[in-house]
Formats: C-alpha cells, structure tokens, sequence
C-alpha cells in the first residue's frame, strides 16, 4: 500500500510495510493531525512582549516593531511626566503655580474665540476682588456709584436680569481698582451690552468680537433669497437709522413670518460678517435658537422661499378663499334654466355655502326671503 503527502505540486510517496504503520514507525494517521495543531497554533496572536515562556524570535517583523513602538511612546511618557512634575514643583518652591493639562487646554482652545470673555465674566458673584469693594469707597465715590447705578437700572429696565444692587456692586469694584466712576460706568455698560437678552443699537454690534445679539427695528426691505436654506431676507433698522442684513433660515423652525414694515424684537440672534464690494458689513442671522416678537404689524410684502410647513392659500371653491366668487357674480351656464335663479335662491344657496343652513332648508329660506 502507499501514501502521500501533499506540498505544492509536489507528492513524496512513501512505501508503508504495514496499513497502519510507516517505516519509520510514524502513526499514519497521526501526519495530518500534528500540522493541523501545528498550523493553528502559528494563527494565534502572540503573547505579551514579556512573557518568560515566549520566545522573542517567533515574532513578526511587524509584530516586534509595534511592540518595541509602544514600549518607547511609555518610556518617552514617563520622562515627560517626571520632567513637568520637578518643574511644577520647582514653582511651587518659588510661589508660582503652574495650571494643569486640562487648564492648559481649555485655555489654549478658548483663546482668540467669543467663550475667552463672556459677560458670565462680569457678574458680581464671580470670584470679586474685594469682598466688599464698598468699604474701599469714599463718601463721594460712592454716592456717585448708586447714582450711576440707578440710572443704568432705568436705561436696561427688565430686560437685563442686573438689578440696581448688581450694578452697583460691579462699578464699585472697579473704583475700588483704580477707575474713575466715568470709565467703570462706560465699562460695565459696554459688558452688560454683550448679553445675549439684552437689546443693543445696531450700530454697535461687533461681528468680530460677538456671537449673540437682541435687537429691536423695523423691517424696511424684504427680497427674494437667493442661497439655499434661507427663508426669508431683508434689512432691519433701529431709532438710529443704521441698517444691518437679517436673514431667516429654514431650519430656524416654525418662526413668525415678516412683512415689510415690522416692527420686530430679534432675541439671541448670531452675529456674523459679510464682504460686500470689498467692505465687511454686519449679518444676523436667526436660527432655531433666536426668538422673533412682533411689536408692531406691517402691510409691506412678504417675499419668502416655500418651505413645507408654509400656509398654503384655501381652494377657490371654499368660502374663505380669496379668489371665491359668490353664485351671484358668477355666470350662468348656457342652456340653464334662469328663471329658476332668482335672487332669493342664489342668496339661499349662498347661505348654505357658508354653512349657515343646511341643504334642505334652502328652498324654506328662499321663501321665507321672498315674503
């Protein structure tokens, strides 16, 4: 009997003196076994870079690359760890404190961008200076302040969420560092502006130093929009005459429709910049986040893009439409009976168009019409 094992191409064949046994006294049996055990154990994936009973040489090239990799971003890790740790301890020796990554980072991040300064930054609850700025004041001074304060309460009214109290305390604290009353009261005024709720003259609003913006205007212009996913166009005035670019898009949600004429309040609107003939201009822009109040109504045009959730016209036919024309203004069909049109019945009919009666009391209600 013979048998083979197959390489390749290639068949070496081997004489067996017995049906079970080779000459070298090898399990016939056994052959395909062993390479199978063989085979699947070169499959697994190796053991850790570590492990005593693992021989380094039964790696891949690729396998040890990786590994002697991995071992040297640790090494490098662990040295910059041990190297930032003396240097922070160093400055603490010298009272100097060093911020951590997650510091480092944020500031990194937030620097050159609308969150480096918010006007979160100027509330009076905000880590002060002076537990009591009011007791570095003089008498003048602060007469002065509550005077200020006072009247800035009067100029913001309710739409600023600072009281008279708030007020007072931020323009004493920044007398308390130095400022005459006349510079913090320009400063926390001009703070207070950057409030998202807080309505601010267009003519100053910054698109390069704002990201949110209340205002409060006319619509003087409305026209066709012209770039994809904007509702509606136009330009807004405010009591100083100056005009800035006011766009509605359509994913802002279900907002209210704008007429020229308008006269509207535009809370938390973005604050954006445009080139037009070489010049940046100012934009606000009112997304799902803004609010549109209507102070006043117009009776300008309202051109706007179709989007679905729009309110289309009624049907001719109905009686609320626009374009309905009662039965008697219409025109009798040729070849119908006119006499049986008189005035009575074509009230009635009309009566029962618009709901007043029902179809069966239409020649009842002529009747009662002609008497």
């Amino acid at each position: 009997m013979s048998g083979g094992v197959t390489v390749g191409s290639e068949v070496a064949t081997t004489a067996f003196k017995d049906a079970n046994e080779t000459e070298g006294g090898m399990i016939v049996g056994d052959v395909g076994v062993e390479a199978e055990v063989r085979r699947r154990e070169s499959r697994r994936a190796p053991r850790g870079f570590d492990d005593p009973d693992m021989d380094a040489k039964s790696y891949t090239l690729v396998t040890q690359e990786r590994i002697e990799g991995e071992a040297e971003a640790d090494r490098r890790s662990d040295a910059l760890a041990e190297r930032f740790e003396g240097v922070r301890e160093s400055a603490a020796d010298e009272g100097v404190e060093i911020e951590g990554r997650a510091e480092r980072c944020r500031a990194e991040v937030t620097s050159g961008t609308h969150y480096e300064r918010t006007s979160c930054d100027e509330r009076p609850d905000v880590g002060p200076e002076f537990e009591n700025p009011f007791e570095e004041l003089t008498q003048d001074q602060l007469a002065k302040v509550n005077q200020q304060a006072a009247k800035m309460e009067g100029e913001f009214g309710p739409n600023c969420h600072l009281g008279r109290a708030s007020f007072a305390n931020l323009l004493a604290r920044r007398v308390a560092e130095g400022s005459t009353v006349l510079d913090a009261t320009l400063a926390v005024k001009e703070a207070v502006l950057q409030f998202p709720d807080v309505e601010q003259p267009i003519a100053d609003i910054d698109p390069f130093d704002q990201y949110q913006t209340t205002v409060e205007g006319t619509i003087d212009v409305l026209w066709e929009p012209k770039g994809k996913g904007q509702y509606q166009v136009g330009l807004i005035s405010d009591d100083s005459d100056e005009r800035v670019k006011i766009t509605v898009w359509q994913k802002s949600g279900k907002k209210p429709l704008l007429k020229e004429g308008d006269k509207i309040r535009a809370e938390r609107v973005k604050v954006n910049a445009y080139q037009r003939g070489g010049e940046w201009e100012t934009t606000l822009a009112v997304d799902a986040e803004a609010e549109i109040h209507h102070v006043e109504h117009g009776d300008g045009d309202a051109p706007r893009m179709r989007i679905h959730h729009d309110e289309h016209e009624p049907p001719a036919w109905r009686a609320d439409s626009k374009t309905h024309k009662w039965l008697i203004e219409s025109d009798v069909q040729e070849g119908g009976d006119e006499a049986d049109l008189d005035d009575a019945k074509t009230e009635a009919i009309n009566a029962w168009i618009r709901g007043e009666i029902t179809e069966g009391e239409i020649d009842e209600y002529a009747a009662s019409l002609k008497k």
